[in-house]
């Protein structure tokens, strides 16, 4: 259900069994290595400190890090269990659910007789096994490893739900960055205006300043909209951490990720307004960005466990998972990430910029730095700047290029894989056409003055034109799943919606189908002012307009791949997480499932959590009838019901009539012949007897 195993689960069940092996052994032999490595510390540190004292010190610590493990290995155990607990549960539902329909369809009882000679004799039915263990793990873990403390013991042994609680501290410094952000960022405006030119009388150089800063501004603010994803996910009930097969344990909430992005945010004003004070002062401003960025670098390479470890090398990890896609199999959060940094081209493009400006020309760095570099050297001068630039910007549709080659390698499957594969081929050949036209303009002075000779205008414009109508065709039809033929009265839509009102469904498709063709504004910048859409403020808008539309398509790209599994990883389903502390009451399953019931929105409550845990005997038992009510009401909301209009049960064989046959599930009685016969406007439907 998780995919593949991850490192963490992996070393729990290693864990376990070294614990068993270490139990069967009567010597210290399983400890050998390790004492033999810390040998050569315990004979430096004889000098320092008494013998007694080290071994003392050394048994603490390791009876520590042995409960520790011990204590990940039997929460993983746990979660183990109370999956097939729960599949267990929906086996039985599901058993339930056919044969109930088969004797409605047929009006018959042998579906229910059939049940009661194999369903109810069934290993999976009359089995305690997994209700037995999941006790016992409880009982060994309060009384064991948590002293008796059941409050504690049960809140480290079962999984949070989607929309945990958050802490204090992150809410109040989350608090403290909004308010600094709201003070810092008038501030830098109103900088700009005053501070424009230096002591000396030099202009402020922005426009190099802008190129410098916003490739990090759209990460910060790509940060900051995740955190708001993650807050629709988990608020709507879409599961994430499932989708992204994240540590359910041990990751960011919404406001740890908005913390991030907001903290980044405050840094990144400060430097700016660094950069202006300094520009004033003719006191090397450019160093600011410099250092801002090398911040930024740092703070997720850093190997202190700090600043939300375990979430950078996860990053880190998918990042390089991206880039070696052509020699592994494709994951959904490597698609979903690659997606991401699709949305930021700029900054790849930006890059060029960048190490040409503080790299290429070594002699600048003598200077104070008060005025822009020359940048000099290959590729930073000619057709090879622009032909990098072709590179960079490509590179993240580069990357999904290959991931559709793997996925359709692995899967063997054209569709929809190479058609994909097309779509970002032709978002190449955009970038490739963009950066040939912009460099005969900035090359040709010729045609830099008159763009309607330069054949790469139109190459570029026929280009683009295919390639945004290509992905708005894609982001609607096939990542979003919309305009389903079985929509029903859920319009242009699909039948499965999870958030609560359509019109953020038809919002959404507008603003991808404008967001999407807004490229076109270039084509009048093109004939008025050459190629400045990649410069200044008009670049920086165009991809805060990205970012944008991509925040809207993470919503209901994680949506489909929650209810309809359209991108084919992995079976995404209603299944709890949440124990059932006494065991399961079939009957009681068998009776909810009696009530009439009504196809409805689906609006799905993967994981739940209870917030008091009661001991009684009562209280167990208002608790199980309250988990039951729950899963059987999302089961029932995912089924979907027709109706019959008319039906007429006759005795003769009709004549000149196209039959279809349909034959019974149940073994008792012979197959019957089901023949729908159709007259104008009536649905009629006629059983005959075999």
């Amino acid at each position: 259900m998780y995919g593949e195993v991850s490192p963490r689960r992996k070393s729990s069940l290693a864990i376990i069994h070294k614990a068993n092996r270490v139990d069967q052994c009567t010597d210290n032999t399983a400890f050998t290595t390790h004492r033999k490595q810390q040998s050569n510390t315990k004979t430096s540190m004889n000098h320092i400190v008494p013998d007694q004292f080290l071994k003392n010190n050394e048994k603490k610590h390791k009876l520590y890090k042995d409960i520790k493990n011990l204590k990940l290995a039997y929460s993983e155990y746990y979660l183990m269990l109370v999956l097939l607990q729960k599949y267990q549960l929906l086996n039985f539902t599901g058993f339930i659910k056919i044969l109930k329909k088969h004797d409605k369809l047929f009006q018959t009882t042998r579906g229910n007789e059939w049940r009661k000679l194999n369903i109810d004799t069934a290993t999976f039915y009359t089995s305690t096994a997994v209700t037995e263990l999941i006790q016992d793990v409880e009982r060994i873990y309060i009384d064991e490893l948590e002293s008796g403390d059941r409050t504690r013991a049960m809140k480290r042994l079962r999984v949070p739900p989607l929309e945990e609680i958050q802490s204090t501290m992150v809410t109040f410094r989350l608090g403290i960055f909004i308010g600094m952000i709201c003070i810092l960022l008038p501030i830098v405006i109103i900088l700009t205006v005053v501070l424009n030119k230096s002591q000396s009388g030099k202009a402020l150089a922005w426009r190099d300043a802008l190129h410098l800063y916003r490739s990090p501004l759209l990460i910060i603010f790509q940060i900051i909209l995740a955190g708001i994803n993650i807050y629709g996910w988990s608020s709507s009930g879409v599961n994430h951490i499932l989708i992204f097969e994240i540590d359910p344990r041990n990751h960011l909430t919404y406001q740890q990720l908005l913390e991030i992005g907001t903290c980044l945010c405050v840094f990144w004003c400060i430097s700016c307004i660094a950069f202006i004070l300094t520009s004033y002062l003719d006191f090397y401003p450019f160093l600011q960005p410099l250092i801002f960025v090398i911040l930024m670098i740092f703070f997720i390479i850093n190997p202190a466990p700090i600043f939300y470890r375990p979430a950078r090398y996860w990053l880190l990890r998918t990042l390089g998972l991206v880039f070696s896609a052509a020699f592994h199999r494709i994951h959904f959060a490597d698609n979903w990430f690659c997606n991401q940094l699709t949305s930021i081209e700029l900054a790849f493009f930006d890059l060029e910029y960048f190490f040409c400006f503080y790299f290429s020309n070594h002699q600048w760095w003598s200077t104070k730095l008060t005025s822009s570099s020359s940048p000099e050297h290959a590729f930073c001068t000619g057709w090879s700047r622009y032909l990098l630039q072709a590179f960079l910007l490509a590179t993240p549709s580069l990357l999904r290029f290959t991931q559709c080659l793997r996925r359709y390698y692995d899967t063997k499957l054209k569709f929809p894989h190479l058609l994909n594969a097309g779509k970002y081929f032709a978002s190449i050949c955009v970038a490739i056409t963009n950066s040939l036209r912009r460099g005969t303009i900035a090359l040709n002075k010729s045609q830099g003055n008159n763009p309607k000779k330069n054949p790469f205008v139109y190459a570029w414009i026929i280009a683009a034109l295919i390639n945004s109508t290509f992905k708005i065709i894609w982001d609607i039809k096939m990542d979003w799943g919309l305009f389903h033929k079985n929509a029903g009265e859920n319009r242009f839509l699909r039948d499965h919606i999870i958030y609560p009102s359509k019109n953020y469904y038809y919002y959404a498709m507008i603003q991808d189908v404008v967001f999407r063709y807004s490229w076109t504004i270039n084509i009048f910048i093109q004939f008025h002012s050459g190629a400045a859409e990649y410069s200044d403020v008009i670049g920086l808008g165009f991809g805060l307009i990205e970012l944008i539309r991509r925040f809207s398509w993470n919503f209901f790209r994680l949506e489909n791949e929650h209810l309809n599994n359209c991108g084919r990883y992995r079976v995404i389903r209603d299944i709890s997480i949440k124990p059932i502390g006494a065991g399961i009451d079939f009957t009681l399953v068998d009776s909810r499932l009696n009530k009439k019931f009504s196809l409805r929105s689906r609006r799905c409550q993967t994981i739940t959590e209870e917030d008091n845990i009661t001991t009684g005997d009562q209280a167990a038992m208002d608790d199980l009838e309250n988990n039951i009510a729950d899963f059987v009401q999302n089961q029932m909301s995912a089924s979907r019901t027709s109706t019959i209009l008319e039906v007429n049960v006759v005795h003769a064989t009709p004549k000149h009539i196209s039959s279809r046959k349909c034959h019974s599930l149940s073994s008792l009685d012979k197959y019957s012949d089901l023949t729908y016969v159709n007259k104008k406007n009536d649905r009629k439907m006629t059983i005959l007897p075999s």
